[in-house]
């Protein structure tokens, strides 16, 4: 993980406790407004296939990167939807699938939240994706990067926006609607980049699904 870090005026990092994360995925059936439209999800999956994910995202100076996955909250209301894979296309789905496929998650959220407008821009530019064919060739790019440690190179040549990834959607999103980049361009964003820049640009970790969870994400970052 590389971490990219913006300055914060009331010195308050991703850990802190005001708000405090909620946690559980009970509290979230209870109370699904607690994430909003926009969120960013990262997901630590438990396949053979993220873990590879993982190891393929890390640097050589690290252990694995703790994200193998994100994804973008699209809707919140009786079910909480996101955009994501499904199969081999990009599709919506309720964000209680990591909970059947026992995965870890955590939802940050930038800070002070994006405005109704800024919301609608990024719905709208989410479904554009929607259909599309996942970009599996994408991976072997970010893959031959690792051996570069990660170093810009292969990704470079991966710029077809008809097959997209995971961290491509939420890249491109946050670039349409807020100009923001993880510390890379779009088409070089992974799940472990928009991690690292939400822990270091101290954005807000507003819902958990343990506090087992919640600890071994901040053990990754935190000395």
């Amino acid at each position: 993980m590389t971490i990219v870090s913006n300055a914060n005026p009331d010195g308050i990092d991703y850990w802190h406790e005001n708000p405090v994360t909620r946690i559980g995925w009970e509290l979230l059936e209870r109370e699904p407004h607690v994430l909003e439209v926009g969120d960013i999800v990262h997901v630590q999956g438990r396949s053979l296939f993220s873990r590879i994910i993982r190891w393929v995202t890390s640097s050589s100076t690290e252990k694995l990167s703790w994200s193998s996955h994100s994804a973008l909250v699209l809707e919140v209301g009786n079910s909480i939807k996101v955009i994501d894979t499904v199969g081999v296309r990009i599709a919506d789905r309720t964000i209680r699938s990591y909970q059947t496929l026992k995965s870890k998650v955590l939802v940050s959220r930038v800070p002070g939240g994006l405005s109704t407008k800024q919301k609608e821009m990024m719905v709208a530019k989410a479904l554009e994706y929607e259909g599309r064919l996942y970009g599996v060739f994408k991976l072997f790019a970010h893959a031959l990067d690792r051996f570069l440690d990660n170093r810009y190179v292969f990704r470079r040549l991966a710029t077809m926006d008809q097959y997209p990834i995971c961290s491509w959607i939420v890249a491109y999103c946050y670039k349409r609607v807020l100009g923001l980049l993880f510390g890379s361009l779009p088409n070089a964003a992974q799940p472990d980049d928009i991690l690292d820049y939400c822990v270091a640009s101290r954005w807000t970790c507003v819902w958990v699904d343990s506090s087992r969870t919640l600890e071994e994400c901040k053990r990754a970052y935190v000395a």
